[in-house]
């Protein structure tokens, strides 16, 4: 007979997060932001109503976002001569999440699952070499909070009470960062692509 468990278990996760960003502009081709940056995230949750074969998880952390690139800038004495700016942009979230976790517990020691659930993101700040979205903040036109899901999988190994593990996740958004439209016609969207590798230390009680 399966029962649910009245221990709950707290975790940390750290790690990695690899994203990239997409800048879809109506007049200009190509995307500015070609290349991954790496930044990092940092996360505290609680495990809770445990089954043997599922839980619940909530997640409240810090994720760091971006994109990076080149541009071409035409030199003013001379329009054939070109220079190359290279362009770093660092998106910073606070963020939240619940998730439904399935387990397949391996003699109470290795414990491989897949979890996915609703999450929303928070900006806090940003940084940028290149003032790209400045001008979008300029019109009220940069998205702070940015909603989804976050899914993924992972394996913890278990010892008494304490587990470590590793996760990898994806954050798959519903919304844009920029999705405006100037009254001269030129619409730019702004979206990105992350996920992230973290350990996990946990402890149940």
């Amino acid at each position: 007979m399966m029962t649910c468990g009245f221990s709950q278990t707290l975790n940390l996760r750290f790690g990695p997060a690899i994203s990239n960003l997409t800048w879809d502009n109506s007049v200009v081709a190509g995307n500015v932001f070609d290349k991954n940056i790496t930044g990092f995230d940092i996360l505290l949750g609680l495990d809770y109503l445990d089954h043997r074969y599922f839980n619940l998880s909530t997640n409240l952390g810090f994720i760091q976002k971006g994109g990076s690139g080149s541009a071409l800038n035409a030199s003013l004495p001379d329009p054939e001569a070109y220079s190359e700016t290279s362009i770093v942009t660092r998106l910073n979230y606070i963020t939240v999440n619940t998730t439904f976790e399935a387990k397949l517990p391996v003699k109470d020691i290795l414990t491989p699952f897949v979890h996915v659930g609703p999450r929303v993101d928070y900006m806090v700040s940003y940084a940028q070499n290149v003032n790209l979205f400045s001008q979008f903040t300029e019109l009220d036109q940069l998205n702070k909070i940015i909603y989804g899901v976050v899914g993924g999988a992972g394996v913890d190994f278990k010892i008494n009470r304490f587990k470590v593990g590793i996760v990898f996740d994806y954050y798959r958004n519903f919304n844009k960062l920029v999705d405006y439209t100037s009254s001269r016609g030129v619409s730019n969207q702004i979206y990105d692509h992350t996920f992230t590798l973290n350990a996990q230390v946990g402890y149940k009680f």
